[in-house]
């Protein structure tokens, strides 16, 4: 029997606040499920800069993709560029980390 490594690992951290607290939340897929992850994260614009925030105690998000592709991804966005692709794979990463036993 051999452990099949999962396609995809996406690693969302958050971090600053008012209190400065760290939350980190992961999700793993391989087999089925990859392709659906794939596509949430091809959808995001990683070529782009990310925009700068102003104001202090703001959260700021920090997404981190390692996968079967030779091409690593990462990018630490401010609370108020969360927003369309980002959001929606930082709230799938949140659930499937939430749901996982």
């Amino acid at each position: 029997m051999t452990n099949a490594q999962p396609a995809v690992v996406v690693t969302v951290v958050r971090s600053g606040g008012f209190a400065g607290i760290r939350r980190r939340w992961e999700a793993a897929a391989g087999g089925d499920a990859a392709p659906r992850w794939i596509a949430l994260i091809d959808d995001c614009p990683w070529d782009q800069p990310p925009p700068h925030s102003a104001g202090a105690d703001r959260f700021v998000w920090r997404i981190s993709v390692s996968w079967s592709r030779a091409d690593d991804r990462s990018v630490e966005l401010p609370e108020d560029a969360l927003t369309g692709p980002w959001q929606k794979l930082v709230e799938e990463v949140q659930a499937a980390a939430d749901a996982a036993p």
